[in-house]
């Protein structure tokens, strides 16, 4: 094998551009070198696809913390020529550990990179298995992961992938020798539920005049890039995609299981990845980073809660109102029927509050706080500091001190979490905290730059039935002062589902779609939450919400045209799977999106087509919130 520079720099640069004058076809050697093709098909394309994913791990170690001997890259069969030996030689050599996909279906295998031998050769018995276990390599691909895939120059490999799950549009195809080529193409990190909004301009091109407007300096490439496409890169940039060795950093067990499930946690690097694109743009997305073990049994409680709300509030002695449908009062027979047809206020109560139609949050219900319990009685087996954050807690708020580090045993104290808040909330310069010394009057610590107290509130969910609409466009709390564009966060949520796509029967009371690999697109009438990049900072709220000034100004239509298009611009819709976690500013402008399913049409389950998107509200220690919860009447007690 030739490895000296010329060799590796001619490798890599075949997978480096993706220009139109790179995919041109190499000319089939002439005279005697024929004769050797094969042999130098495979030494020439193993050397090519190997030095391909070398070089893209090498370029992740600064930014994500993971070295090349942690990487775990997944490989298909191929049982007629030396492809998967030689290519797993090489990766081996260079530390990268390269594992042979043979199983059909295997949901716990996991893989940072993946190499797929698409028409070489036979890589199974059978075409049946070829196509099965490919599919298996790339669902076991983690979102953010590349697939390079080696076929024969006439083929196309990518052609059938789901543009909604992986970056087509940036997919590279080289012809590596006369008779072979490698396509490379890239997982995305986060997709979009696309089905919401139908009122936006998704597959439109963003025009130039809105382009030039960026308020948050991302490159738009007004010729080529629709809002959609736009949007699929800007929320994957705004993603964190914990690799295979973060996903098994540890283990833990859960109640009713025998077996520990794996709890991710993020290196130092993705910790202080995550805060930067916070404070930049006022979310962060994070996928994969809770064990749906722990989740899960909260959504249960939640739905539980709330079914129990609606048939307390239904027989309410003073006023009893229908959650399910809101709008319309009980007809007591004191008042004629077409008077009993009003709107009622929102309701708030100790445990509930209804933020429109349909959509309601909850917290501190019966069963949420069961669920609370047995995560603390859980914790207090274990005899470590990390354990009293459960011992004496009851899913109330709770303050966090700087030397506490998290623990894994509880969702709601993730170690990767609290460190994520506790630099988001304690920005600071090593020089000048030193100067802070009314520091010793507040908890004696003094100015050591140490990070500050902060509350976690208790774990709540907003439930969101079938029919509830698009929330109007918000924002959860005020800034502290207007004087400058942004001053650090000072509230900020936590929100992580509380559901699984489909139930264990396969039924899919969302209607998700999802690809031929059996992967979730993104697109569903479940809903989600829709969030404004970088409208966190005042100039940029300021120029997407100008409404009065466009009237009071006499602005054209024109300009406010593109006022409304530079919003949906700046509009994500990231779409959450089970254990993903979003985490954004307070000051983010955002908004629920309508849950357009059907919900339960058999009778069987009444909770179908209700999506509890569970949430923590995160506080510096000296701020607090009193809205809707404060000095309520308790709707259990």
């Amino acid at each position: 094998m030739n490895t000296d520079d010329t060799t590796d720099a001619a490798c890599w640069n075949a997978f480096g551009s993706d220009s139109e004058s790179d995919d041109e076809h190499t000319p089939p050697p002439a005279g005697d070198a024929v004769v050797s093709v094969a042999e130098h098909d495979i030494e020439t394309v193993a050397d090519a696809v190997s030095l391909a994913v070398t070089q893209h791990f090498a370029q992740l170690i600064k930014s994500s913390g993971i070295s090349l001997k942690e990487r775990v890259v997944a490989m298909s069969r191929d049982r007629n020529s030396e492809w998967e030996g030689l290519i797993r030689e090489k990766l081996a050599g260079r530390g990268i550990h390269a594992v042979t996909v043979a199983a059909r279906d295997d949901s716990s295998f996991m893989c940072d990179a993946a190499v797929i031998f698409h028409g070489s050769s036979e890589s199974c018995d059978n075409h049946d298995d070829a196509v099965s276990f490919a599919s298996t390599i790339r669902r076991s691909l983690l979102p953010g992961g590349m697939l390079w895939t080696i076929s024969f120059q006439e083929s196309n490999p990518i052609a059938h992938l789901s543009d909604y799950v992986w970056d087509v549009e940036s997919a590279v195809n080289k012809q590596i020798t006369p008779c072979f080529k490698v396509s490379r193409v890239q997982k995305r990190a986060c997709v979009i539920n696309s089905w919401s909004c139908p009122w936006m301009e998704k597959h439109s091109l963003i025009p130039e005049q809105v382009a030039n407007c960026n308020t948050i300096g991302l490159p738009v490439n007004t010729h080529h890039e629709t809002y959609l496409q736009y949007e699929q890169r800007v929320a994957s940039d705004l993603t964190i995609c914990p690799s295979v060795a973060e996903r098994t950093r540890e283990k833990v067990f859960v109640t009713g299981r025998d077996e520990p499930v794996y709890a991710t946690v993020l290196t130092k690097s993705h910790v202080d990845r995550a805060v930067s694109i916070l404070q930049k743009h006022g979310l962060v997305i994070i996928k994969g980073l809770l064990p749906p073990e722990q989740t899960l049994p909260w959504g249960e409680a939640v739905l539980e809660d709330f079914q129990d709300a609606v048939d307390r509030l239904k027989s309410h002695p003073v006023r009893p109102v229908d959650l399910l449908n809101p709008h319309l009062a009980h007809d007591n027979g004191d008042e004629e029927k077409e008077k009993a047809e009003r709107v009622f206020e929102p309701l708030s109560y100790k445990e509930m509050a209804m933020r429109e139609d349909l959509r309601v949050d909850l917290r501190s219900g019966p069963a949420m706080k069961k669920v609370a319990h047995s995560f603390a009685i859980q914790g207090s087996m274990l005899e470590n500091k990390r354990a009293s954050l459960l011992q004496n807690e009851r899913n109330g708020p709770f303050t966090v001190d700087s030397d506490i580090e998290g623990t894994v045993l509880n969702w709601r104290f993730h170690p990767s979490i609290i460190s994520i808040l506790k630099a988001l909330f304690n920005p600071k310069d090593a020089n000048l905290s030193k100067g802070n010394f009314g520091r010793w009057n507040f908890g004696g610590s003094g100015p050591d730059g140490s990070p500050q107290p902060f509350r976690i509130g208790p774990i709540g969910s907003v439930i969101s039935c079938p029919g509830a609409g698009d929330q109007a466009i918000h924002a959860d709390t005020p800034h502290l002062f207007e004087h400058l564009d942004c001053l650090p966060c000072h509230y900020c949520n936590v929100f992580t589902p509380g559901y699984i796509l489909c139930n264990e029967q396969g039924v899919d009371y969302f209607k998700n779609d999802f690809d031929n690999d059996g992967v979730w697109t993104g697109n569903s009438t479940i809903g989600g939450t829709a969030l404004v990049d970088g409208s966190h900072k005042l100039s940029v709220t300021a120029k997407l919400l100008s409404e009065e000034d466009d009237v009071r100004n006499g602005t054209s239509n024109a300009e406010s045209t593109t006022r409304r298009q530079l919003l949906q611009l700046h509009t994500i819709r990231p779409a959450l799977n089970i254990g993903d976690v979003l985490i954004f500013d307070n000051r983010t402008l955002h908004y629920g999106l309508a849950n357009t399913s059907e919900g339960d049409t058999t009778g069987v389950n009444f909770n179908a087509g209700r999506r509890p998107m569970l949430y923590l509200n995160v506080t510096q220690s000296w701020f607090h919130d009193p809205k809707n919860w404060d000095d309520r009447e308790s709707i259990f007690s």
